[in-house]
């Protein structure tokens, strides 16, 4: 049975078209992902002219209600991190809504439910993860054994750095320096006691978790489809952060030359 697809007043059902936006920014969700779900949703809304732009930090929308008049809102979004399942319960509601079975209330119900909702996987998942991620592109790389295994030993421990950051909400652009520097700088360590370790098999593959991979990609999908703003701000945001883990790097590897007295 179908449910009335408006629910006076109408100005509610702008919080949760804004709600549904944030929750896909926020968790991974491309640009373009978020402005369909906005439309589809306020178009099973019975709302008029429904238009949304999405940028990386915002999300602007505007729609005509049945009385004529425009409502319009600016949304500041701020990236939390990945969480894919919020992204894809989040459409699911969009769906529903659009076949007219959820209202405005019962979708705001859904959307609170979804921000809450924890992770597929705990933080510490991301501990096995990073160890397969380097070890994995070690071995691609052409590295023996020692190096695929010291690979995954020091993205291990980088990942565990970056845990401890983000309980002081320093998971930015001062995380990427830390991480290239510990990437760089525990192989070179390592070497010391094991003359035979393939120090830039290691780092190489120990870096790879630390990639921005989803911004990059993020970045070619916005530009193909004609989103020059939030492919911009997305390839930006890549090459910066790919910047500060070479330069992290770099501040390892002179640290190294201070202590072993210029021989690496």
């Amino acid at each position: 049975m179908k449910l009335p697809a408006t629910t006076p007043p109408e100005s509610s059902c702008m919080e949760v078209l804004q709600t549904a936006g944030e929750i896909i920014m926020e968790n991974g969700g491309e640009t373009y992902r978020a402005e369909e779900t906005i439309t589809r949703m306020g178009v099973g809304f019975g709302l008029n002219k429904v238009e949304s732009f999405a940028v990386p930090s915002g999300l602007f929308i505007s729609y005509r209600g049945k009385n004529g008049k425009l409502e319009t809102s600016v949304k500041r979004v701020r990236r939390l991190g990945r969480n894919l399942s919020r992204v894809d319960a989040a459409n699911q509601v969009s769906r529903q809504v659009a076949a007219g079975k959820m209202n405005c209330p019962q979708a705001m119900e859904k959307l609170k439910e979804i921000k809450a909702m924890p992770g597929a996987f705990s933080g510490w998942w991301s501990l096995p993860a990073a160890f397969l991620c380097a070890s994995g592109f070690s071995a691609l790389f052409g590295g023996n054994w020692l190096a695929i295994g010291a690979s995954g030993v020091v993205a291990l421990v980088v990942q565990m750095i970056e845990m401890f950051l983000s309980r002081f909400r320093k998971r930015g652009l001062a995380a990427s320096v830390i991480g290239g520097m510990f990437t760089a700088l525990l192989p070179n360590l390592l070497v010391l006691v094991l003359p035979a370790l393939q120090t830039e098999l290691v780092i190489a593959g120990a870096v790879m978790p630390l990639v921005p991979g989803l911004a990059m990609t993020n970045a070619v999908q916005d530009t193909m489809r004609g989103d020059m703003i939030s492919g911009l701000s997305h390839g930006a945001q890549a090459i910066l952060t790919a910047c500060l883990i070479a330069g992290g790097a770099l501040l390892a590897l002179d640290l190294m030359k201070l202590i072993t007295g210029g021989m690496v």
